[in-house]
Parts: C-alpha cells; structure tokens; sequence
C-alpha cells in the first residue's frame, strides 16, 4: 500500500513532512538552524535565514518563540546539552598527572563546540538576563567538575577554597577564555593549547603532591 501526503502515505517526502508538523521537531531544527549559521558567520542571522535553514516558514519563528531573547535563551541552552555531551567522569582517585591529562583531554572537545557560540554570545550577554543566567549556569557547572575531580588535592591546601586560593587559580588555568586565548590569539592548534594548559595545571598542583600546606 503507498503512502498518502496526510501521514498515510505519499512516498519518499512524507516522513519530512511529517516531521516538520511535529512541534518538537520544528523547535530543535530551528535552534540547530540558529547555532549552525551563527557558528559559520560568527553573526546574528535574520529569523528568514534561520526559518530557511530548518526548512520551516518564517511565521513558525514567531509560532514557537516570543521575542529574540526566548529565542537567545532557548539555544543556549541547546548549546549546553551539546558541549556536555562531550563530558566524561575523571575518577578523583586517579594520579594527579593523570586527571589533569584526562580533564584537558575533555575540555579540549567541549571547549572547540563551544567556542563559535560563546563568542557570539558574550556579545549578548551584558543586555539579556536569561542568556546571562544560563551562561553563568556553565561556569558554576565547570567549576564543580574541577572541584570534584580535584577534591583530594584541594584537601590538602587548607587555603584552597578562599578568594584567590587555588581552586581559584584551576578554573582561570583551564577555563574557556585561556583556550580561547591560546587558540585564537596565540594561533595554537588544539593539543599545544592542552599542553600549555596542562603545564600550567600541574605546576598549579605540584604543591599538593608533597602533602598538607
């Protein structure tokens, strides 16, 4: 029996059509279509550009967010489920040199996904609330991970949790701003920016390898 145009058939184009009737489908393909043009010209497309890439009309913009800031919101928080996809555990009871080959290792991978997004996004984020939450989310998210992962270091510095301590020094030395540095300022591909980052972590976390401070 051949398939119809409604669902109940139709040929080859049916199953598209049918998936672009389905409102969750139209709301991933629209925020893919944003990440992906913004990534390509590092600029904001108009929402034309956006409904062209998803294969939608440009009224299903409008259908499924309110205003450019739901619109920011909701890709953001895209691009989060995107660059964690890429996080893996680093057991804290590892050898200190390990972990740190192994947590570079995977922010080398998220850091590369995020890059062209949050560039575009710092731009934004002085002027939307929500965007400036969600972001903020990513930082606190990236500073637990280095506090778990080094948690039996971080014990044996009784300072390593006050202002300016070395919990402090960890997320600056591996953060999305120093790979970005080396990346884009400095011109380094992907693994001399993970050794530099990695020297730096260690010399950081040397201290601890002797005992408490």
């Amino acid at each position: 029996m051949s398939e119809t145009a409604d669902g109940n058939g139709g040929g080859a184009g049916a199953p598209a059509r049918r998936r672009r009737r389905d409102p969750e489908w139209t709301y991933a393909a629209l925020l893919d279509a944003l990440l992906q043009l913004i990534a390509e010209s590092g600029r904001e497309p108009t929402r034309k550009a956006i409904a062209e890439r998803a294969g939608v009309s440009e009224r299903t913009v409008f259908v499924h967010f309110a205003d450019r800031e739901a619109l920011h919101v909701a890709a953001a928080r895209r691009q989060t489920e995107r660059w964690r996809a890429e996080a893996e555990p680093v057991p804290p009871e590892l050898a200190t040199d390990r972990k740190v080959t192994a947590l570079l290792a995977q922010r080398g991978r998220m850091y590369e996904v995020m890059s062209p997004i949050r560039r575009f996004g710092l731009g934004l984020e002085p002027d939307s609330p929500g965007l400036a939450e969600v972001m903020a989310a990513g930082d606190a998210w990236f500073r637990a991970d280095l506090a778990e992962v080094f948690a039996p270091e971080l014990g044996r510095d009784r300072d390593a949790l006050s202002p300016g301590g070395l919990l402090d020094a960890l997320e600056a030395a591996s953060s999305w701003a120093a790979w970005d540095h080396l990346r884009t300022r400095r011109g380094l591909d992907g693994p001399a920016a993970r050794a530099a980052l990695e020297r730096t972590l260690r010399a950081l976390l040397a201290p601890t390898a002797a005992g408490p401070v």
